[in-house]
């Protein structure tokens, strides 16, 4: 709706946009902008902040509108904030600035269609008013459907020939009954009981009044007094009246059928207006439901489409625009969506200008489809089409709902994409801390023990029949120590990797723990040979289930810790039992410093170093990550403490185990 002053739109000068704090506010900068372009002319982005806003500033709503005027600046508008009391006075002090060859571009939310009092107007009423004493072009652009009372007009609207063919179906139905009646009474007996005729016209108008509503329900009381003045009050065939009595009594009958029309179609009305909340609930929630759960846009958009379709009852698609193409816009769910001309064209004013266009609305409203922008806060994220079985299904109320799924729609879009950014900025990081690791490992954790082992063989190589046994001896005993070393990096990377893609399969099987501990004792005795190792076997003839290979594997990274963070010649103590629980435990205690209390929720962490001085050991910190993967993908568990009598205590469970060799197992 354009109400303009008598100037020629070229003379223009200056096309101001009044931001407010909608989802679709964007449509006011490309209305402003658009004009702008057609006309030649500036155009500025203004911002009026009252004291309304300040109180909304939790919300976060402050934010969004400096994010608009910075839109704005970046669309090439000028931008304004300007604090007031209230709208009014910030529009006041607008024309003040700019008196000549000034556009305004404002919302109807906030603006009154129709007279109303000055005393009840709102603060946009009166300034709109204010500037058109200054005879300012006013251009309001809708971002929702108009709140307003439904007038005369409107209510009757929607009412259909056939609603009005029904009830004159109705009232001849009541006739036939009445006729019967007569037919099958004595004439004594029916002129007793007449007034039961005028009880089955008006069960006819409640009927049509609750089924059709008002308009049809009039009709029907209009045609039953005809009737019931034609053929059953004399003079009869006549719409004559023969007294003032019977004029009387008409019009009694004629006020009754309406009253019970009236209050009958007011029910059908409340009926209906409980229905669409109903509704209206139902898709918020569902759109609620899946933006907690949808884990993908194909998915969210799949789940949508089947929901509203049926929830809707017509057909539903949802237009997104290509990657490589973001000014288009294309199907995206259903891809096979069949457009005509005429749809097309309202789905590009759609998506080009974010209006309302189609099926009933200002533009292209021939389209068989009706199209909603689909608006989040971070911007416009595509179009919500909606084909409607029947052209009555869509009203005002019906045009506010799409335009809260649409804009509901757009949240849980940006929502997931935002959530699969968060997600790939993770992953980056992850590959590259796992890339700096490796570089790390490679520059100093892995070229170390190569460059001992090279060095000691080329010793021995050189000067090997010049040395002594002994020191042949300690560089065969050196290069072998960094060669175990450098396989335990290289191991603990490969598995990492393979963990987290999941290419590593589990093979549980029974065996004897106290095997696997022998096992790994003989892999590591060079570095073991620095401290004092203890075994209690406090369980006999236990067989356990479990990948014997990984927890060896854990087994060895717990061990080689002890040994690289505890002092040369501490005891290491391992020790086997079963708890009243049905654990069947295996624990490692050290006896060095044991481990920081504050870090303790750390330590299988990747990468962790627990203490500066642990930098300075080699390594690449994914040992305890890897067992703690390994333990858990098979159904147990490691944890890590600081034990009473000092040092840390690293503790495994596994939850099956069996005696001896029978085939029931505790669980």
């Amino acid at each position: 709706m354009t109400s303009a002053s008598q100037k020629k739109p070229q003379d223009y000068q200056l096309i101001i946009a009044c931001l407010v704090d909608h989802p679709k506010a964007m449509t006011l900068l490309r209305t402003a902008r658009t004009r702008a372009l057609g006309m030649g002319s500036r155009w500025r982005a203004v911002f009026i902040e009252t004291p309304e806003y300040g109180l909304r500033s939790e919300d976060g709503t402050l934010q969004r509108m400096r994010r608009l005027l910075t839109l704005a600046a970046e669309m090439g508008g000028e931008i304004a904030h300007i604090p007031a009391d209230s709208v009014e006075k910030g529009i006041a002090r607008v024309l003040s600035e700019e008196r000549e060859h000034l556009s305004l571009i404002v919302t109807s939310d906030g603006v009154t269609e129709g007279w109303l009092p000055s005393q009840q107007a709102s603060s946009w009423d009166r300034a709109l008013r204010l500037a058109r004493k200054q005879r300012v072009a006013i251009e309001i652009v809708p971002l929702s459907e108009p709140h307003y009372r439904k007038t005369v007009r409107e209510r009757f609207r929607w009412v259909r020939l056939s609603h009005l063919i029904y009830a004159l179906i109705t009232v001849g139905v009541a006739l036939l009954g009445a006729t019967e009646l007569e037919i099958n009474l004595p004439p004594a007996l029916f002129r007793i009981n007449n007034q039961n005729v005028g009880l089955l016209f008006m069960i006819a108008c409640a009927f049509v009044a609750g089924r059709f509503g008002l308009l049809p329900g009039l009709v029907a009381s209009v045609a039953s007094l005809l009737i019931v003045n034609y053929d059953f009050t004399v003079p009869y065939y006549s719409l004559k009246f023969n007294n003032l009595t019977d004029m009387l009594n008409m019009s009694l009958f004629l006020a009754a059928a309406v009253l019970i029309s009236l209050f009958t179609s007011q029910t059908r009305g409340y009926a209906e207006k409980a229905a669409k909340r109903e509704l209206n609930t139902q898709a918020l929630f569902t759109l609620y439901r899946l933006a907690a759960n949808a884990s993908s846009r194909k998915q969210a958009l799949e789940e949508l489409q089947e929901k509203l379709t049926r929830m809707l009852m017509m057909d539903v698609a949802f237009f997104l625009p290509p990657m490589l193409n973001p000014g288009a816009i294309t199907p995206a769910y259903p891809e096979d969506t069949v457009l005509s001309e005429s749809d097309k064209q309202a789905l590009n004013i759609c998506w080009k200008e974010m209006k309302t266009a189609g099926l009933f609305s200002p533009f292209y409203p021939q389209a068989a489809w009706r199209f909603e922008p689909m608006i989040a806060p971070g911007g416009e994220i595509g179009v919500l089409g909606v084909r409607p079985q029947r052209k009555g299904q869509i009203d005002t109320w019906f045009g506010r709902l799409l335009t809260a799924i649409a804009d509901q729609t757009a949240t849980v879009l940006e929502h997931i994409e935002l959530e699969r950014t968060m997600e790939a900025t993770r992953i980056r990081e992850e590959r590259e801390k796992l890339r700096s690791m490796l570089l790390s490992s490679v520059s100093h954790d892995l070229k170390t023990p190569l460059a001992s082992i090279i060095g000691a063989l080329s010793i021995y190589r050189s000067q090997g029949k010049r040395l002594s046994l002994e020191k042949q001896e300690t560089l065969i005993e050196t290069a072998l120590e960094e060669s175990e070393r450098l396989d335990s990096f290289i191991t603990n990377i490969l598995d990492m990797t393979h963990l987290e893609s999941g290419k590593i399969e589990f093979k549980q099987d029974w065996g004897d723990m106290h095997a696997v501990i022998q096992h790994v004792i003989r892999r590591l005795e060079h570095r073991l040979r620095q401290h004092r190792l203890q075994l209690h076997p406090s369980v006999k003839n236990i067989e356990v289930l479990m990948d014997m290979m990984m927890v060896e594997q854990v087994l060895q990274n717990v061990l080689d810790n002890a040994c690289k963070y505890t002092p040369p010649g501490t005891i290491i103590e391992i020790g086997c039992k079963v708890e009243e629980g049905n654990n069947f435990i295996c624990e490692i205690h050290d006896h060095g410093a044991g481990l920081p209390p504050e870090k303790l929720d750390r330590v299988f962490d990747k990468y962790a170093r627990l203490q500066k001085q642990d930098s300075q050991v080699a390594g690449t910190g994914l040992g305890l990550a890897i067992c703690k993967a390994m333990m858990e993908a098979q159904g147990g568990s490691i944890a890590a403490a600081n034990h009473p009598q000092g040092g840390a205590v690293f503790t495994l469970h596994l939850p099956k185990w069996r005696k001896g060799d029978t085939t029931k197992y505790v669980a």
